[in-house]
């Protein structure tokens, strides 16, 4: 793998990007998520990340889609080496100032819909974190984490439940729509959506996907090791986590 400073990696492609909406949004983000992660990342989302995690020693891990980089700091007390991976350059300024000193963590500017900036089998875990409902396709992404982890690596997802947007659905059509969703179609509907989000202070644009669609895409490169369900108010599932093994 290449030799990564902890300075952003720019080029002149990506000095002319347009700025996307997590750019836009990102103050809004950090000022919500903070050091540590709002109420949903403390209740639901991190715990199962760290239970797929365990406790074992890994020397590389990878966060894909590290936002304001609130996990990697954790995440390096598991590692000899955690690699931040976001779309957004505020996002990893925001990350580089948490980091500041942590000669274990590397941030890389980089698109999770293309090749990966990573070697063939040098990864041991890849964290997807909240960040697969927001790319276009996941078939690029999916591919690049089989080329990318060792033999027996990890890859770790966490999303919006699908059945989230179906409880929306519904509501919907019986006359009582969710303010959350500006928009709700089908559950087996895959296409891009806005909601009301970053606790009501952004429209933000996200793909809605069936579970079978996350299931199907990475289960033709990975094996599929467990699924979670959690929930906020015990009737509704609010986030999906799922892990995955690569075994060849």
């Amino acid at each position: 793998m290449k030799s990564i400073s902890n300075q952003v990696l720019t080029s002149a492609l990506l000095t002319n990007m347009v700025k996307n909406q997590w750019d836009r949004y990102a103050y809004i983000y950090e000022r919500g998520i903070g050091q540590g992660g709002d109420t949903l990342h403390d209740n639901l989302i991190d715990p199962l990340i760290f239970k797929y995690l365990g406790n074992k020693k890994y020397q590389t891990i990878v966060d894909a889609g590290c936002g304001n980089g609130y996990l990697l700091k954790r995440l390096s007390g598991l590692a000899d080496l955690v690699i931040g991976l976001d779309y957004s350059i505020k996002l990893l300024e925001t990350a580089k100032r948490k980091i500041s000193g942590n000669r274990k963590i590397k941030l890389i500017q980089t698109d999770l819909t293309k090749q990966l900036p990573l070697e063939k089998a040098s990864v041991d875990v890849i964290i997807a974190n909240m960040s697969l409902q927001y790319l276009p396709s996941l078939k690029v992404f999916a591919e690049e984490c089989q080329r990318t982890l060792k033999k027996n690596g990890l890859l770790i997802v966490t999303v919006d439940h699908p059945g989230h947007f179906l409880f929306s659905r519904a509501q919907e059509l019986a006359g009582k729509k969710d303010p959350h969703f500006i928009e709700a179609d089908s559950y087996f509907s895959e296409r891009k959506f806005k909601k009301n989000s970053l606790w009501g202070q952004a429209v933000l644009e996200y793909y809605h996907r069936p579970l079978k669609s996350y299931l199907n895409v990475f289960s033709r490169y990975l094996r599929l090791i467990e699924v979670d369900e959690n929930s906020q108010d015990g009737e509704t599932p609010r986030i999906l986590g799922l892990l995955f093994e690569k075994n060849g």
